[in-house]
């Protein structure tokens, strides 16, 4: 056999189930992601980066952020979108601010009024976006959509009239989801996660934004996530969330960012998220990838003399699609890599190494695996097959 590829061979008939390329991301790996500011014009960076962010949607009531969605497509790398169009709305509408810039006229105070009184226009905003969005980055694959940062804010007690309770915040996002669905049916969503409330409070909130149905993933917002900590960012209660138990509760994988503050104002690079040994503990308890807003020039370096040391996350990236396709009795699958492969299965374990020049029947490899979806993978943590043994 040539040393330029592997060669699996099944020598039973078998059922493959072949999982499409509308996955969230093409590579079970940590995921490393960038502002577009800083990966458009750096040809290294855009190689490097798994997922670009942009301008937060809504600083408009229509679309009006195409070339963010231009260039991921043109560059291959999957859009992570931070939708604020309730923030900015009631911001641009009532002539107020964010909760920690001005102490009265802020949407701590009146947020839910303006819910309350726009409902209808929130949606619309949504739609208009949502068919931007397949106008210019179609509808084959998904994109991201990290919802409503601090969306919690407008069920508080500070609010004029009061909060709107949990379940109108709930009825209210499924709505949203629904309306982004309609121009989008791949899309995928994320919720944005309050780390200074406890973790009662996270069971509550949670419940009623139907997490396990809606989201795909949780998202840290607000640029401060602690990559050198257990604690998500707060730690002055033992009872606040740590990134394991986000893992542990809901079964999400984590979103996280870095390099920004108060108003969105940079704050610069965060080496802590260069750290291999923080990476290794974060990956552990979830965190699937982290976005730097003010990644320095050369971060894809150190992207590339890292990347290699990472573990497989825990979760691998969410299937969106599948397809039956039965190989006949003693067919085969070529697999081209020129490397040593591994066999994973979805929550990342490595079932099996298969070096170079080696043979594998159905009967043997079943030995393996067992019943299930499995992954094979080349040294880069590139896809290679997706496969199901019923």
């Amino acid at each position: 056999m040539s040393r330029s590829y592997h060669k699996v061979v099944f020598l039973m008939a078998v059922f493959i189930t072949v999982v499409c390329a509308e996955d969230f991301f093409s590579m079970c790996r940590f995921h490393f992601g960038t502002d577009i500011t800083k990966a458009q014009n750096n040809s290294e960076m855009m190689k490097e980066v798994d997922y670009l962010t942009g301008p937060w949607m809504g600083s408009a009531e229509t679309f009006n952020i195409g070339s963010f969605f231009t260039t991921c497509k043109n560059n291959n790398k999957t859009p992570v979108t931070v939708a604020y169009i309730i923030a900015f709305a009631a911001k641009r509408d009532l002539k107020i601010e964010d909760c920690n810039v001005h102490p009265t006229e802020n949407l701590c105070k009146k947020g839910a009024d303006y819910i309350r009184q726009n409902r209808s226009k929130i949606l619309n905003i949504y739609d208009n976006f949502a068919k931007g969005i397949a106008g210019t980055y179609g509808t084959s694959k998904p994109v991201i959509f990290c919802m409503e940062p601090d969306y919690s804010q407008y069920t508080e007690s500070t609010q004029n009239g009061g909060g709107i309770t949990y379940q109108q915040a709930g009825t209210l996002m499924n709505d949203i989801i629904g309306t982004i669905k309609k121009s989008l049916p791949k899309a995928m969503f994320s919720m944005d996660i309050s780390p200074w409330k406890d973790t009662t409070w996270q069971v509550n909130w949670y419940n009623a934004l139907n997490i396990s149905s809606n989201f795909s993933f949780i998202n840290t917002s607000g640029g401060q996530s602690k990559a050198a900590t257990d604690f998500i960012s707060d730690s002055w209660s033992p009872s606040l969330p740590k990134w394991a138990w986000v893992l542990k509760r809901w079964g999400k994988p984590v979103i996280a960012d870095a390099g920004y503050g108060v108003n969105g104002s940079g704050t610069g690079h965060d080496n802590n998220w260069d750290n291999v040994n923080n990476l290794k503990a974060r990956i552990a308890d979830g965190v699937i990838g982290v976005s730097q807003y003010n990644a320095k020039n050369d971060w894809y370096t150190t992207i590339r003399s890292i990347r290699n040391q990472l573990p497989t996350p825990p979760k691998c990236p969410a299937v969106s699609s599948i397809q039956k396709e039965r190989f006949p009795q003693y067919g085969n699958i070529s697999i081209h890599s020129g490397e040593m492969v591994q066999i994973i299965n979805l929550s990342g374990k490595i079932i099996a190494s298969l070096p170079e020049d080696t043979d594998f029947n159905s009967s043997h490899l079943g030995k393996i695996t067992g019943k299930g979806m499995f992954l094979i993978r080349n040294s880069n943590g590139k896809i290679i097959k997706k496969l199901h043994f019923y």
